[in-house]
């Protein structure tokens, strides 16, 4: 009888994680806390909000997260506007970037193109300067205005280009500014 007490305590206790489990656990805490600070900065309808987000891996080839308010109920991405879920995204590939044990350059294509006046100012200032070290940037001037959107991210800017197109000699030509205002180098 005491054998049989004894297995049956040590079946009941729970299994020790390995090394790498407690690692991965750690990664994925670290990323969950990351990416519900990044989404407090930047997804304005829900800045200061968000209390909880939860990563989870299905076999390694796919994942998923949840996003919840900080009084408990679950924020639906199928609730947000385009410009939230491109926030939502634009989060997670810094996120994602940030723990990753390399540095490829980042390039992000309309860069604006469904964001309110408000996310765009929050995106300009907090996300794009510190997104990666390189970070390649493919807007129309109505997306990252010459007036106001520009002058917030040059000072982080090395190199701009802009694209003419010349529909009389089918070709586009390529000038070293963006649209019209040049960086000092």
């Amino acid at each position: 009888e005491k054998v049989r007490a004894d297995m049956m305590l040590k079946a009941s206790q729970p299994k020790k994680k390995s090394k790498w489990q407690q690692r991965l656990e750690e990664a994925q805490k670290m990323q969950e806390q990351m990416m519900k600070e990044q989404l407090n900065l930047n997804l304005v309808v829900y800045a200061g909000v968000i209390g909880r987000v939860d990563l989870a891996g299905e076999g390694g080839e796919e994942m998923s997260f949840k996003i919840y308010h900080r009084d408990g109920n679950e924020i639906y991405l199928s609730q947000l506007n385009a410009g939230a879920k491109q926030t939502v995204m634009q989060v997670l590939l810094k996120v994602l970037y940030e723990l990753g044990d390399y540095n490829p350059p980042v390039m992000i294509d309309t860069v604006m193109g469904v964001l309110d006046k408000e996310s765009r100012e929050v995106i300009l200032e907090h996300y794009f300067p510190d997104l990666a070290h390189q970070t390649i940037l493919l807007s129309t001037d109505t997306e990252i205005t010459t007036e106001r959107d520009f002058k917030k991210i040059a000072p982080f800017v090395s190199k701009t280009y802009t694209l003419h197109r010349d529909k009389e000699a089918q070709c586009t030509n390529i000038s070293n500014d963006y649209f019209g205002i040049t960086i000092n180098d």
